[in-house]
């Protein structure tokens, strides 16, 4: 089993929330060399601590998850857990009430050998992020109002207790985010989050893989035939594992029925984003219009100013 942990409700310690069964590797449908890369990274990790310490590096280990929803970020986690026989604290920076001073302390408080996990993390705060110097300038107190947290966690709160003098050692952080654009680059870096992994919609490959893990096979035969069918009919990283599980969710006893139904539902997507696409391009182009009927307007003006100018010159040199 793995236990899971969260913060009571006074931010103040740890209280153990659930118990969930280990869930085999096997049965997360990821491109195996990613798997690999992480679980050997993490064993490697907590089977060197003399190593990180005989040359002075902390003795911690970050990864960044980070892309689609949907896409495996969380039970990828779970699974490695289980694999790694460490329990689950689960730390929520939107949480209510949670403020820099806490989340020191329940990171002070975590275990030498856990999982610390910070699902979202790109949403704890506001306009956090990278931004461009042009807008910096031009608009200096909206990014100035943008950039304070949206809870009681700041941005140098959060690093401090990921990497300061009393952030405990021995732990595993995994952070998750959808938007990897909005993260600082201070919370990014080597040190904090050492392994960046991408997650991505669902491949081929694995709309494959997903099939075959919800119709077991009465022949290997009709086992191949079924699953190339039904990953044939998904666009390659159009749609996430997220959405291919629920679909096959609702016929999991019929892999013909699934398989039709599937053909439906991807035209439907597709038209759907079709006409999504349209409309983008029909707004742009109406902003592109407006910008140049603003700029012909302008040019008007600015003609009109320079006609009135040399008509007051010339009346003046009369």
């Amino acid at each position: 089993m793995v236990d899971i942990y969260s913060a009571n409700n006074y931010n103040d310690y740890w209280r153990m929330t659930s118990s969930r069964r280990k869930r085999p590797l096997s049965s997360i449908i990821l491109e195996p060399e990613i798997k690999d890369m992480i679980l050997d990274d993490a064993k490697d990790f907590l089977e060197n601590e003399k190593w990180y310490l005989d040359r002075g590096i902390p003795y911690r280990r970050g990864y960044l998850l980070y892309g689609v929803p949907g896409s495996g970020k969380t039970s990828l986690i779970h699974s490695l857990a289980g694999e790694l026989n460490l329990d689950v604290y689960v730390i929520s920076l939107a949480k209510k009430g949670l403020d820099d001073s806490d989340l020191s302390n329940l990171m002070a408080e975590l275990p030498k050998r856990c999982i610390a996990l910070m699902e979202d993390i790109d949403v704890a705060f506001k306009g956090s992020g990278k931004h461009d110097e042009t807008d910096k300038d031009k608009d200096k107190d909206k990014d100035k109002d943008e950039a304070e947290p949206s809870n009681g966690v700041t941005l140098s709160g959060l690093l401090n207790a990921l990497d300061g003098i009393t952030a405990q050692e021995g732990r595993i952080l995994f952070t998750t985010t959808n938007r990897l654009a909005a993260l600082d680059d201070a919370l990014c870096r080597p040190g904090r989050m050492d392994v960046h992994v991408e997650f991505k919609n669902a491949s081929k490959w694995q709309a494959k893989m997903l099939f075959g893990c919800f119709f077991p096979p009465t022949s290997k035969l009709e086992a191949e035939k079924y699953a190339e069918e039904f990953a044939e009919i998904i666009p390659d990283r159009m749609v996430s594992v997220a959405a291919l599980q629920g679909l096959l969710l609702c016929h999991k006893n019929k892999p013909w029925d699934a398989i039709d139904a599937t053909k439906v539902w991807v035209k439907g997507q597709l038209e759907k984003r079709a006409e999504v696409a349209k409309e983008e391009k029909k707004r742009k182009e109406e902003v592109k219009g407006q910008k140049t009927s603003t700029a012909s307007e302008n040019n008007k003006d600015e003609d009109e100013d320079k006609g009135k100018r040399k008509k007051r010159r010339r009346r003046r040199n009369k």
